[in-house]
C-alpha cells in the first residue's frame, strides 16, 4: 500500500509537467555528470604529469651535479682532487666494476668519507682501475626520490609505463653494488625503498615491452648474488597481499632473463 500511496503522490508533484521536461531534466544530470568527470579526469592527468615530469627533471638534475670525484687510484682525498677532478654523479655509476664497501682505517663499522669544502664524500671504489668517491648529498636525494616514487607508485598516481620509461634511472640502482652499499651506509630500510623501485621497474618493462639488454645484465647480477635478493622478494616495503603476484612474476623475469645474458 505504501508504494501505491507514493506512486500516487508523485503523480500529484508531477501534473502538469510535461514527460519531456523530466527527460530533458535527467539527460541534463547525466551530461553534468560527465562533464565533470571529465574535466577531473583532466587536471587529474596534468597534475600526474606534472609530478613525473618533476622527478624526471630531479633525477637529471641529480645525476649532473658535479659533486662526486674520479681520479686514478690513491688512498686518500685532497683539496686539490675536489677541486681538480670533480665529475658529474652520473660518470660514477658506471657497471665496469662494483661500488665497494670501503671502511675507514681504525673505525670498525665506519665508512670511509672525507669532508672537504662543507660536503662529505663516501669512497665508493678504490682499485686498479679508478678510484672514486660520491657526495652524501647524491646519495640522500637518491633515497628520497626512490621513496616519493614508492609513494606515488602505491597510489595509484605513477603507471606502470611511467616505471618502465625510468628504468635506466631505477634499475641500475639495484645493481653493481649500489643496493648493498646503501644498506651498509644508511640502513636496511633503504635498501628496502631501492630493491622494491627496482623489482617494480623490471615488471613494468616485461608489461611494457620494453626488452633492454641492461634489463638482462640486471638480472644476471640478481641471480648471481643471491645476498641481495631478499632486498627485491621479502623486503619490508613489499605489501604481503598486493605485491604477491608481483613478486613471483618478477623471479619468472629474471630467471628467463638472466638465461638471456649469460647465452648472448
Amino acid at each position: 500500500m505504501n508504494v501505491i500511496a507514493d506512486f500516487f503522490r508523485y503523480l500529484r508533484f508531477t501534473d502538469g509537467i510535461a514527460t519531456s521536461d523530466i527527460i530533458g531534466w535527467v539527460l541534463a544530470a547525466v551530461a553534468g555528470i560527465i562533464a565533470y568527470k571529465l574535466i577531473d579526469n583532466m587536471q587529474t592527468s596534468i597534475e600526474r604529469h606534472n609530478m613525473i615530469s618533476s622527478i624526471e627533471d630531479g633525477f637529471s638534475s641529480l645525476f649532473d651535479s658535479t659533486i662526486a670525484i674520479s681520479d686514478e687510484p690513491h688512498t686518500d682525498l685532497t683539496v686539490s682532487d675536489v677541486e681538480n677532478k670533480k665529475v658529474m654523479v652520473r660518470s660514477v655509476m658506471h657497471d665496469d666494476s662494483p661500488w665497494e664497501i670501503i671502511y675507514a682505517k681504525g673505525k670498525p663499522g665506519v665508512l670511509e668519507y672525507k669532508v672537504i669544502r662543507s660536503q662529505r664524500y663516501m669512497h665508493i671504489r678504490n682499485n686498479g682501475m679508478s678510484n672514486e668517491w660520491i657526495s652524501t648529498q647524491a646519495l640522500h636525494e637518491l633515497c628520497l626520490k626512490c621513496r616519493r616514487i614508492e609513494k606515488l607508485f602505491k597510489s595509484g598516481i605513477m603507471k606502470r609505463i611511467d616505471l618502465s620509461d625510468m628504468f635506466r634511472e631505477l634499475v641500475p640502482l639495484g645493481a653493481s653494488g649500489r643496493i648493498e652499499y646503501i644498506s651498509a651506509l644508511y640502513d636496511v630500510y633503504d635498501a628496502d625503498c631501492l630493491g622494491y623501485i627496482v623489482m617494480q621497474a623490471v615488471v613494468s618493462c616485461e608489461k611494457c615491452r620494453n626488452n633492454s639488454e641492461y634489463i638482462n645484465y640486471f638480472a644476471h647480477y640478481y641471480t648471481t648474488h643471491p645476498d641481495i635478493q631478499r632486498y627485491f622478494i621479502s623486503g619490508t616495503r613489499i605489501r604481503k597481499i598486493m605485491d604477491y603476484f608481483t613478486v613471483k612474476k618478477f623471479i619468472r623475469i629474471v630467471e628467463r632473463r638472466s638465461k638471456l645474458y649469460k647465452d648472448a
